[in-house]
């Protein structure tokens, strides 16, 4: 995977008439650089925005009301064959797809146009040529994370939650309505106004099944989820959890930095008693259930009637399921159900938290199924969610445990990014492509875990690094030492107060922090701006008596030395 260009054509936001070009770069991670207010995570929103409404174009059942209102183009390539090869499922007579083998490293381009309208394209010997929506390939995960409390870029991510949430919202109301006592012409009616209304989310039966029973009954259109995920509080714990589907040996080389890190035991509260959930989700209860086995079910509070029996299958709507991840037997049977795969245990467990869209605000709803809506929108921290962690505790490898909660700031930060990218770009095929947006990710780092954190990027990431690409911000030195120049952009704003990004002028790979933070943050010393105004305010008061005052007021620094040489 790797992101080519953006180039915008009107605003977005601070952004105007720019073209971002990372044709040069040539590592996973790109690395945002440059003092607060100079476009860098307004950036990252772009390509967030560009590629969630991509994905809703895209997919039949997502509605587009309004178009972006601006203009952009993305240019990006895939490290893999396309899918829509001679003879493949996904085949288009006469497209420019239709390859024997597909095509190999297939790069795209869509420009989204003011009016809403995109076109996609593919190069072929270096010619751009036009290609259906359908037959566009997109990163088979776009994963946003902020660690700030600037949270604009979970917006475009949200705006997608909320359209999965209205799809399987239509399916609940459809599978209500017919639950009723109803006659055969009654349930008819039910089904033809939904298969009118929403054609891409139910199909007609047909065959016998419709020679025999009519529009008795509808099939569903299998639904999948977005492929925007974004890390907040509630999402993060489940990507912490998905590691105990990981080997044991791998935890403790990548996350060597930190005590705590083996997930040890889970507690989910599913609560279904909102009408909320869906047919595939209800079912991952069942298998979850079983799975953890029923000495480890709580039941919480009434038991279903046999009309709610009949609809879930479940003897309690509302309960606690507790997963021993020390127990070979547990794994063992995690892994007869399919979920051995990290992200497939994430994505089954994350998909019934998504539902949660229904206690967020309706004005919030509102405001994200608008396309061209920039507001800002909080999600609710902790909100009433169908599925929640209730409890998660972390082993070390001494078998002491802590729950996951108390984990210090830093500590729980360098556990959720770096499983976040282990967890997205983990495949046994090689094929998986994914993209994260990451804004200010080490942020509550110390010094050392900050000279670490790109050497444990490459640790979790694996081998095959072609498929992953990076993107984050960062006023941080140590990650801007461990780069290449042509893969460090500075963003800067000019007295118009457009923004511009370049490529470092001069080599960032191993150069040091202070010549890195005086270079590219602006500073001119290296030591506090309140012991500088000091030193200058003592200065007015003679040599000699200044001396004094450095030798026995200042720590060591080359600005004490200097001085007491020129003073000296």
């Amino acid at each position: 995977m790797k992101l080519i260009s953006v180039e915008l054509t009107g605003s977005y936001k601070g952004l105007h008439d720019s073209v971002f070009d990372f044709s040069e770069s040539n590592s996973f991670l790109l690395a945002f650089i440059g003092l607060n207010g100079c476009g860098k995570s307004q950036l990252l929103e772009l390509v967030a925005e560009s590629f969630a409404f991509i994905e809703r174009c895209q997919r039949r059942e997502f509605r587009i009301r309004k178009p972006l209102g601006f203009d952009v183009a993305i240019v990006y390539q895939l490290s893999l064959p396309t899918n829509h090869s001679t003879g493949s499922a996904n085949m288009v007579a006469g497209s420019r797809m239709a390859v024997a083998g597909g095509i190999h490293n297939p790069k795209f381009k869509v420009n989204i146009k003011t009016d809403g309208d995109v076109k996609c394209y593919i190069d072929t010997n270096e010619t751009w040529q036009n290609i259906g929506i359908g037959e566009l390939t997109l990163p088979d995960y776009i994963v946003g994370y902020s660690s700030g409390l600037n949270e604009n870029l979970q917006r475009a991510f949200l705006k997608n939650a909320v359209q999965y949430f209205d799809v399987m919202n239509t399916k609940l109301k459809w599978r209500k309505e017919l639950s009723g006592e109803l006659n055969d012409t009654q349930m008819v009616e039910v089904n033809e106004k939904y298969l009118t209304r929403y054609p891409h989310i139910f199909d007609a039966p047909t065959g016998e099944a419709l020679e025999q029973d009519g529009l008795m009954s509808l099939r569903e259109r299998p639904v999948n989820l977005s492929q925007l995920v974004y890390l907040d509080y509630d999402s993060a714990g489940l990507v912490v959890a998905s590691l105990a589907m990981l080997d044991r040996a791998f935890r403790q080389e990548v996350f060597d930095q930190l005590r705590f890190k083996h997930p040890s035991r889970l507690v989910i509260e599913y609560d279904l008693r909102g009408d909320l959930g869906e047919e595939e989700s209800i079912r991952d209860i069942r298998v979850l259930i079983r799975i953890a086995g029923r000495d480890n079910f709580e039941g919480i509070g009434k038991q279903t009637t046999d009309t709610q029996f009949d609809l879930y299958e479940l003897d309690y709507l509302h309960g606690k399921i507790t997963f021993d991840f020390n127990d070979v037997e547990t794994l063992s049977r995690l892994r007869e159900e399919n979920y051995s795969d990290p992200v497939i245990f994430f994505a089954r467990l994350y998909k019934l938290q998504q539902l949660g869209a229904k206690n967020w605000r309706g004005v919030d709803r509102t405001a994200l199924r608008r396309d061209d809506f920039l507001g800002t929108v909080k999600k609710p921290l902790k909100s009433k969610l169908p599925l929640t962690i209730r409890l998660m505790e972390l082993a070390d490898d001494e078998g002491e445990f802590a729950n996951y909660d108390d984990l210090s700031d830093g500590e729980a930060q360098l556990l959720q990014t770096l499983a976040c990218l282990k967890v997205f770009s983990q495949d046994p095929s090689n094929q998986r492509q994914a993209l994260f947006l990451f804004d200010e990710p080490e942020t509550h780092y110390n010094p050392a875990w900050r000279t670490y954190f790109h050497k444990h990027i490459k640790q979790c990431l694996g081998g095959d690094i072609s498929r992953t690409k990076l993107l984050m911000t960062s006023h941080s030195p140590f990650m801007v030492s461990s780069l290449k120049q042509e893969n460090v952009y500075f963003f800067e704003r000019d007295e118009q107060f457009k923004v511009h990004m370049k490529p470092s002028r001069e080599q960032t790979y191993g150069a040091s922090f202070d010549v890195l933070i005086k270079q590219f943050f602006g500073l001119r010393s290296l030591i506090s701006q309140t012991v500088v105004d000091e030193i200058r305010r003592q200065l007015k008061q003679g040599d000699a008596q200044v001396l004094e005052w450095i030798r026995e007021n200042l720590g060591s620094s080359p600005e004490k030395a200097y001085l007491l040489r020129k003073l000296g």
